[in-house]
């Protein structure tokens, strides 16, 4: 999962993530030789964190796992959460919460919809779209 944080935090982010389960987070480098971490439009950088598969609230809710991390495996918001309460982490490239219907239907106030694809620019100016059908 793609996390956007501030240069100057780069051990502290780091060495959160890896205390949260990630395997192996990484800041992810630009495309040309020794130009050094990819940089975001605002100046900031991009660590990629791999995660176990993450879980619904629904999983949760069956019991398959607690979704706090004690096991190992994580619930999307729960994880999202603790990520962005780092030090010098902006953003998480996470999307969860409720779709437009169910906000309507919950009375919430200001919920959007849940995004139906995600959009990767690759170094190549090329676009690949992922949904859940698959890739082109």
């Amino acid at each position: 999962m793609p996390i956007e944080f501030a240069p100057i935090a780069a051990h502290v982010v780091l060495t959160a993530l890896r205390e949260l389960g990630s395997p192996d987070p990484r800041v992810r480098e630009s495309g040309m030789a020794k130009a050094g971490p990819l940089k975001t439009d605002q100046d900031f950088f991009i660590i990629d964190a791999p995660f176990k598969t993450l879980l619904t609230a629904g999983d949760v809710k069956a019991g398959k796992a607690k979704g706090d991390g004690t096991d190992g495996l994580w619930e999307v918001s729960q994880l999202a959460a603790r990520i962005k309460a780092i030090t010098g982490v902006l953003e998480v490239g996470l999307f969860y919460g409720y779709d437009g219907v169910e906000a309507a239907e919950l009375g919430i106030r200001g919920a959007g919809q849940k995004p139906i694809a995600v959009y990767f620019g690759m170094e190549d100016g090329s676009v690949k779209v992922r949904t859940k059908k698959g890739e082109s």
